[in-house]
């Protein structure tokens, strides 16, 4: 099985990034006081799994960690990136008030709504290309047919002078 988070560590722009992926199942599970039990049943997956998720022995796969990360109401990158919980100097777990996606996350959000704005501009830009395409290929239709109009015309003038030059010609006979 493909497994969605490769280790504890990764290497994200040559910083080391910390998972707290297994930290935060196993907090978040004994902040709502629910038993591994409780959560293996509620998203359907054994209990061991569960347990060897907690103690990373295993990583889960994205399928999984979308279920946890459902019950939980959270992202799969909140479970992974950030620390949700926080112990308080009574030593109890507490929501994180700083519970906000990594600043990675939130600069590649911020650099896909630039790309995403590029590339309407750049759609935009398109069309109006083809659309000047479009007006320059009916201009010069417009030409060839106003050149055809013209030639037309020319071979008329010809053909008049022709027949006043045979009339001068027969008036002068």
């Amino acid at each position: 099985m493909i497994s969605y988070f490769p280790k504890i560590w990764k290497l994200k722009n040559e910083k080391m990034t910390k998972s707290y992926f297994a930290e935060n199942i196993r907090n978040l599970r004994k902040y709502k006081k629910i038993t591994l039990e409780e959560l293996s049943e509620a998203i359907n997956i054994s209990k061991s799994a569960l347990s060897d998720y907690e103690n990373e022995k295993f990583s889960p796969s994205l399928i999984i960690c979308r279920k946890i990360a459902d019950y939980f109401k959270t992202s799969v990158d909140n479970l992974e990136f950030s620390e949700i919980l926080e112990i308080n100097e009574k030593n109890e777990l507490i929501l994180n008030i700083n519970e906000s996606l990594p600043k990675q996350i939130l600069e590649a959000k911020e650099f896909a709504e630039v790309l995403e704005k590029q590339k309407n501009e750049l759609m935009l830009e398109l069309r109006l290309q083809k659309q000047k395409v479009e007006s320059l290929t009916l201009q010069m239709r417009l030409q060839e047919q106003l050149k055809a109009s013209k030639l037309s015309e020319i071979e008329l003038l010809k053909s008049q002078i022709i027949l006043l030059q045979e009339k001068i010609a027969l008036i002068q006979k």
